[in-house]
């Protein structure tokens, strides 16, 4: 694995400006950004997950027994929560070690954690979501119309918002209880949430962003030039950024407007904005992880 620093370089296209890179020796899988930390958790088809500081200097990394199928990590950065595909949860510390595993009913499809690292929510591939708190007790489990591919809490309620693959969003408390559910013709790549709650994005591959409240309310769709395939909100949720199944990034404001496009050497396997909206975090598939910064906006 290799951390580069990159001064000065020349701005891309769009204002777009590669400021550091890392690279893993295995295809990526998957990040999560922390964002009130500025860490980013990586994790590879190797089953190895990887902790990176903010810029990119390494924290430390460890292997997990069996392929990892989602992970992530607390905002405040106190907390790892990987999945693995015998139906495994594992808890890290921010260290890494190991703090106590779970066995789950089935295979793990997504995984999200609170702000704080108080609760986590586990979608398995038998429809059941499960949530449990920071010592691996169970606090409830639900039955879900269909298996949940997507999973994220809204970091100022005590919700989650979880979607399918195809055709389905619902928000859930707690307590288990399905606080609405709406249904969409159209195939989810990712969902995002911003701070308060007041706009839920689904990556739509044929329609775009689709926007939602947390409580359910929705907000229509945003277009975007391509089919939309992963998404990432700012933390006040003004900034959404977007890729399809090209090589190119959009950087969208509120109203779908185009503020930067940045061309990749190929198609992302998972992307993370900032929370300022200001700078995001790009995996390839080969690997190389690289972080942007937006510095110029365009106009017009």
């Amino acid at each position: 694995m290799s951390v580069s620093s990159l001064p000065s370089p020349a701005p891309a296209r769009g204002g777009v400006t590669p400021t550091w890179s890392v690279t893993i020796p295995s295809s990526v899988r998957g990040i999560c950004l922390a964002r009130e930390k500025g860490w980013l958790l990586a994790w590879d088809e190797q089953s190895w997950l990887h902790l990176f500081g903010r810029g990119g200097p390494r924290q430390g990394d460890v292997q997990v027994k069996t392929q990892v199928t989602a992970a992530c990590c607390a905002d405040d950065g106190s907390v790892i929560a990987a999945c693995g595909s015998r139906g495994e949860l594992w808890w890290f510390g921010p260290d890494l070690a190991l703090r106590w595993e779970r066995a789950l009913s089935g295979r793990a499809l997504a995984v999200a954690i609170d702000p704080f690292g108080q609760y986590v929510a586990i979608a398995d591939s038998r429809g059941t979501l499960h949530i449990l708190d920071s010592r691996g007790e169970t606090v409830t489990k639900l039955q879900t119309a269909r298996p949940l591919h997507h999973l994220v809490f809204v970091p100022a309620a005590p919700q989650i918002v979880g979607c399918s693959d195809y055709g389905l969003v619902a928000g859930f408390d707690l307590a288990g209880r399905e606080l609405w559910r709406d249904g969409l013709v159209a195939h989810i790549g990712s969902v995002a949430v911003n701070e308060d709650g007041g706009r839920v994005v689904l990556a739509c591959f044929s329609e775009g962003l689709q926007c939602y409240t947390a409580a359910g309310k929705n907000l229509g769709r945003v277009p975007v030039s391509e089919p939309c395939r992963l998404a990432a909100l700012s933390f006040d949720g003004e900034l959404a950024l977007c890729t399809g199944l090209s090589s190119h990034l959009f950087l969208l404001d509120r109203a779908g407007r185009v503020l930067y496009t940045h061309a990749l050497d190929r198609p992302a396997a998972a992307i993370a904005l900032g929370p300022l909206g200001d700078a995001a975090i790009v995996a390839l598939p080969d690997g190389h992880v690289i972080g942007l910064d937006f510095r110029t906006r365009q106009t017009g």
